[in-house]
């Protein structure tokens, strides 16, 4: 336990943290975990995701049109694909229940028990709040409705719990390797943000079905030369001949959502104080952009940020995979191998040993995934581009994983966020690090 104390929670000053993610029920059942985790990690802030009660007031201000939402409602709000379609029409059911965009309340009493006890162990404790993006479905960010409600859901929330910062989770597209996701939204309300901000949405999507025809016209050779001959990204744009449009493409939809993150965290700090915190999770710098994330912006649109690095064999993971598979349906001139070896060098990981393989990427088994891939140097490449990009003056604490990665993993992870110049960590598990049963 020696490096991560000391490393990680005897050395901590001013902004410096050692935090985890807890919900309420595993703090009311396990009130001396946080303790543990204390004296054991240096711990000094836990993360609580919210499931309080809205007050009639809020709740009325929820953009579904009932409890349980009608899927016309949820569809309504819902991002659309360039067809026109939703991204995943089947995650419409999954939240009708909720009394708006990605909250389902549950027990405000428990909840403030739990934030209780937690001041009594000497712990800041920060509130995790959902976004935009519900696994598959996304509401569309470019909808007013939407926005206000995120906004007084945050206001609602840093003003009434004893609570040092809000921590918006999933401010996203939804995961890279949903490549439906990559395409949307493409909705009129997003057309017409795009015009305010200069962009024209008719050409980006004709650059974005351009491109998808070039990769399927163009000789296989060309693009196994991307990695063979040490070509970059600027070669394939070239080389494809492909329009402004699609960088615009991305570039509109990080300018969209870090806008709106900056609402959010303004109207916080006018509720709440400048002192009370407003930031979030972002997606591992190398498929950042893919999901609206501009690591450059964030510290004008966040107080901190936390690099998302224990969901990395998902994110990544399904992201290369998924890549690849559109790559060789588009060509099919490409292999397996072909087509991840061009992946792993847009990442920057084919100077990593890297699966040749779709079959290697078994996800039905992580931990298997975790010892066949250089996770180890893959999460230190990650740990060093996120804060080469993010502002040296912002905090940042990048979560990894506790309960299941290998300990010398777990350690080497540490020392290298250390070196790196993140300001702490945040947890997701503890098995490997502390021996203590949960209830």
């Amino acid at each position: 336990m020696g490096l991560l104390h000391m490393e990680s929670g005897s050395q901590m000053t001013g902004s410096r943290r050692v935090g985890i993610y807890l919900d309420a029920g595993t703090v009311l059942r396990n009130p001396d975990y946080v303790p543990v985790l204390r004296d054991q990690l240096g711990l000094n802030l836990v993360i609580m995701g919210y499931t309080g009660t809205l007050t009639p007031k809020l709740r009325a201000r929820s953009p579904f049109d009932g409890q349980p939402a009608s899927a016309a409602a949820v569809s309504a709000l819902a991002a659309r694909h360039l067809d026109g379609g939703l991204v995943d029409p089947d995650e419409v059911d999954d939240v009708r229940a909720h009394v708006g965009p990605n909250l389902a309340e549950v027990d405000d009493d428990e909840l403030r028990r739990a934030i209780a006890l937690l001041r009594g162990a000497g712990v800041d404790v920060w509130m995790c709040v959902g976004a935009w993006t519900h696994r598959n479905l996304m509401y569309c960010p470019s909808k007013e409705a939407v926005n206000d409600w995120l906004e007084a859901l945050y206001i609602h929330v840093a003003t009434q719990y004893e609570i040092e910062a809000v921590d918006m989770t999933h401010a996203r597209f939804p995961a890279a390797g949903i490549t439906r996701a990559l395409f949307s939204c493409a909705c009129d309300d997003c057309a017409r943000e795009a015009a305010d901000r200069g962009y024209d949405m008719e050409s980006m999507k004709g650059a974005l079905l351009q491109a998808g025809r070039l990769l399927g016209e163009v000789d296989a050779d060309f693009l196994r030369a991307v990695w063979r001959d040490g070509a970059g990204f600027s070669d394939l744009v070239q080389g494809l001949g492909m329009r402004s449009g699609v960088m615009d493409w991305f570039r509109f939809r990080a300018e969209l959502l870090g806008d709106n993150m900056r609402r959010f965290r303004d109207a916080v700090h006018a509720a709440a104080g400048s002192d009370f915190l407003f930031g979030g999770d972002n997606y591992p710098a190398s498929m950042a952009a893919f999901v609206g994330h501009d690591y450059t912006a964030w510290d004008r649109q966040c107080d901190f940020a936390s690099p998302l690095l224990t969901h990395f064999v998902s994110f990544v993971g399904r992201g290369i995979v998924a890549w690849a598979k559109y790559l060789m349906r588009r060509n099919g001139g490409l292999s397996e191998a072909d087509a991840l070896q061009i992946i792993y060098r847009l990442l920057g990981y084919d100077r990593l040993h890297m699966p040749q393989r779709l079959a290697d990427y078994d996800f039905d088994a992580p931990e298997k995934l975790v010892e066949l891939l250089p996770f180890s140097e893959l999460i230190l490449l990650e740990l060093r581009k996120a804060r080469l990009l993010l502002a040296p003056s912002l905090p940042s604490y990048p979560i990894i994983g506790g309960g299941s990665w290998p300990r010398p993993v777990i350690d080497a992870i540490v020392a290298g966020a250390e070196a790196a110049g993140h300001d702490g960590i945040i947890w997701q598990g503890t098995r490997q690090l502390v021996d203590y049963e949960l209830r």
